[in-house]
């Protein structure tokens, strides 16, 4: 069985030296966990070499993590809402980590998994021959720790000029002709890994992998119903190789491993045809549509009932279009985890790719009041905390020192409920200056988002508090609090919570419970229709979630997950997530 593993995107605006940007990253990395990679974007033009910039981030990291030095790989393409961004892939759980120098292998049970740092060897000649070279070095990985080519489950292919000419061929056909001669000794009949090639403004040829070997649930190809599996593309759309033969890319649009979607570098593609429109809002829609029918639960495995998102990359060709293309991705995508990178993509048409990994284990937000219940909701397979005091009164803000606590404690994102008392949801001014001060407190120690509400005496949104509460929030995740089920008027208030651009609504289904709420629930999750994530809460339990899921097509869930002490247990949180 594969081993947890858990990954945060990590950035900063930090106005210093690249080191200086990748401290304030490495600093806020969990010391008691074992960090297994990081990667790491950058702008090179601001790094001034990517030398430089790659000298200047592994020096830090070596400072940092001393003997146990994780997977380091530097990529030139620029953060579009940060100075630096990271990805950076925890151990969660068990699992014995044997660490080399460009690559560590994980041992847990009868499985082994594999993970490489970024290989490359610039300046080895044109495209395919570092990828010659490149491919070399990943079989002498491999095969030293008794892998197959076949084991590759994940590959990211990173390549400077992608679509530029060398001798009158094509870069990114170089590089495929290259793979294609690695892969060609291996029976693939299990299909090819998930894969993402994508351009780089720097650093030559550079690849990283992942392989397990050994005993997994799950581990096989998804096809998109919209596409053309990449491998199987016509001579109409290969670009002259080296021989003029001209190789196909030999990747899966995604691929299940165990209750995790491995999603591939996926573009405005239909069959095998980029012939879209040239507008970055509208070619933005057209390659959400194509993620979506990918990720799609019944395109996944029949008898599939949930997918989401983990997170997400989003590469944007031209800067210029950036502000139409986020704007639409994270309208389309409220609350996922992502961050935007300018990247060359494959084809000259193309303005966007987006990849990323999606689950389908249902997705848990635990209620806590402390560091201790929040290390039990972790434990238990929560992916989010949400953090209150006072919970008799329907809970209030934490303090500061809780929140402090609660965030050394998880890795996990964590939001924080901003509400001054208990009782109703009507605020006076005093009351609204102290949940703007503490959204405040909240930025500056890095939580993940807030929980807020306010309703006018007549039992309608608080239109103009919200919208200054989101204000000071702007940046963080934003979930409308149960103030909604005492709404005056459910649907009218649906979309009052929409306009303001909360990420999220959190509802009993304006009831006081989910079991009374159930039909309601299911209308207002049609209702939306994917513009808001509806959060059920207040009465889930083991003995009800599956019905719950089943009855109103809402996959997000969000409960206190009490043991018999009345506190928050690991083991009452499995039996909800199907850890």
């Amino acid at each position: 069985m594969l081993s947890e593993k858990k990954l945060i995107i990590s950035t900063t605006s930090f106005k210093g030296t690249l080191a200086e940007q990748c401290r304030s990253i490495l600093d806020r990395t969990d010391s008691d966990r074992i960090v297994l990679s990081l990667v790491f974007f950058f702008d090179v033009e601001a790094a001034g070499s990517y030398d430089s910039a790659m000298s200047a981030i592994t020096g830090e990291c070596r400072r940092f993590f001393g003997m146990r030095m994780p997977m380091v790989t530097c990529v030139a393409q620029k953060p579009l809402e940060s100075a630096l961004s990271a990805e950076v892939l925890y151990l969660h759980g068990n699992g014995t980590v044997e660490f080399n120098d460009d690559y560590l292998v994980i041992r847990s049970g009868d499985t082994s998994e594999l993970i490489t740092k970024g290989i490359q060897f610039p300046g080895s000649g044109d495209t395919g021959e570092q990828a010659a070279r490149v491919f070399a070095r990943i079989g002498e990985i491999l095969d030293g720790e008794g892998f197959r080519t076949g084991d590759i489950v994940r590959q990211w292919n990173y390549i400077e000029s992608i679509t530029g000419m060398t001798g009158g061929m094509q870069n990114y056909q170089m590089f495929n002709d290259a793979r294609s001669a690695f892969y060609s000794g291996t029976d693939w009949t299990n299909g090819y890994p998930a894969a993402t090639g994508i351009g780089s403004s720097a650093g030559g040829v550079v690849v990283s992998i992942y392989a397990v070997s050994g005993s997994v649930k799950a581990s096989r190809p998804v096809d998109n119903p919209i596409q053309v599996p990449a491998h199987r593309y016509s001579g109409r759309v290969l670009v002259q190789g080296r021989d003029a033969v001209r190789t196909t890319p030999k990747f899966e649009r995604a691929r299940l491993l165990e209750d995790t979607v491995l999603i591939s570098g996926t573009a405005a593609i239909k069959g095998e045809n980029s012939d879209i429109s040239s507008d970055p809002g509208l070619q933005a829609e057209a390659a959400i549509d194509v993620v979506e029918h990918l990720v799609r639960p019944g395109n996944i495995f029949p008898g599939c009932r949930r997918s989401r998102f983990g997170a997400l990359r989003i590469y944007i060709k031209h800067e210029e279009d950036a502000g139409a293309i986020i704007s639409t991705v994270k309208d389309r995508w409220k609350g996922v985890p992502m961050h935007f990178l300018v990247a060359d993509i494959c084809r000259p048409e193309l303005l966007l790719e987006i990849e990323g990994t999606g689950s389908v284990r249902r997705f848990l937000e635990c209620c806590c009041t402390d560091a201790g219940e929040a290390a039990e909701a972790q434990e238990g397979g929560a992916g989010r905390i949400e953090l209150c005091e006072d919970l008799p009164c329907g809970g209030v803000t934490p303090s500061k020192k809780n929140i402090e606590r609660v965030l050394e404690s998880v890795d996990i994102p964590v939001n924080v409920l901003i509400r001054p008392r208990g009782g109703n949801f009507v605020y006076d001014e005093k009351e609204i200056s102290l949940m703007l001060d503490s959204i405040a407190m909240c930025r500056e120690l890095g939580v993940n988002g807030v929980v807020i509400g306010a309703l006018k005496e007549d039992g309608s949104v608080d239109i103009g508090t919200v919208s200054r509460l989101m204000k000071a929030a702007e940046g963080l995740q934003v979930t409308f609090h149960r103030a909604f089920d005492e709404c005056s008027d459910p649907f009218g208030s649906l979309e009052d919570i929409i306009r303001l651009g909360c990420d999220r609504l959190l509802t009993a289904g304006h009831a006081s419970d989910v079991n009374e709420g159930r039909e309601m629930l299911k209308r207002l999750n049609e209702k939306a229709a994917g513009r808001i994530i509806i959060l059920a809460g207040s009465g889930v339990r083991p003995a009800n979630i599956d019905s719950l899921e089943e009855s109103t097509g809402i996959t997000e869930f969000h409960s206190s997950s009490h043991g018999a002490d009345g506190r928050t247990s690991a083991g009452t949180v499995a039996l909800m997530t199907g850890c």
